[in-house]
């Protein structure tokens, strides 16, 4: 399995480097599951592991192939157990209706993905962050706490790109409240948010400032 270990190690050094070449040029499979059950418990911790980061390079590869007419930011982050995961930022500049289309998503090699749809909008001189939509397709992995814990991150990666095409920084994140039960319950999604520096008032709306804005 040695030449396996050497491959997974080349994957997460393309992946902890963000070498889009690499991943774009990648034609690596997945070892099917049938293949790795009638093997010794160490080598298929190893296969398993050559298996999420083959399916999360091809799910990045696919993502920014399927965007690749719109900005695009890349952030490597290790979720609670360590394994590497993206989160990926693209703005549509050219869809500007009442604001301008912005999305968070993280992408694992192993869940589906979390994604918190959003939109940049102006106010007289002040530009926010609305947050439509976030969602979390499968609860207590803690990829909801990343994406609201980088936000201050994401958000200052994204005003770089903003201020190329003229638009002023996004200074405040705002939205509604609104808990998928079947997922989180709403006192749980307030306290995550608050933890997180929001202010929610009596009606579920919820306002932060953007922090280290540089």
């Amino acid at each position: 399995m040695n030449s396996l270990d050497i491959k997974i190690n080349e994957i997460k050094s393309n992946l902890m480097n963000e070498n889009i070449k690499a991943i774009r040029k990648s034609k690596l499979k997945v070892i099917k599951s049938e293949d790795i059950k009638n093997i010794r418990l160490e080598d298929r911790n190893l296969l398993e592991e050559y298996n999420y980061y083959v399916k999360l390079l091809k799910k990045i590869k696919k993502y920014i192939n399927k965007n690749k007419d719109l900005l695009t930011i890349l952030n490597v982050e290790n979720d609670k157990i360590g394994k590497i995961i993206y989160i990926v930022v693209t703005i549509n500049i050219k869809e500007i209706s009442i604001g301008i289309p912005i999305e968070l998503r993280i992408i694992t090699g192993d869940t589906n993905d979390t994604y918190m749809d959003c939109t940049y909008y102006k106010i007289k001189d002040e530009s926010r962050l609305y947050i439509n939509d976030f969602k979390s397709t499968r609860p207590n992995q803690g990829y909801g706490g990343i994406l609201l814990k980088n936000l201050d991150n994401i958000v200052n990666e994204a005003n770089k790109y903003l201020r190329i095409y003229k638009f002023k920084d996004i200074k405040i994140i705002e939205g509604h409240l609104v808990a998928n039960k079947n997922i989180i319950s709403e006192s749980d999604l307030k306290d995550m948010y608050a933890k997180y520096g929001f202010e929610i008032d009596s009606k579920n709306n919820m306002k932060r400032k953007v922090y280290n804005i540089n």
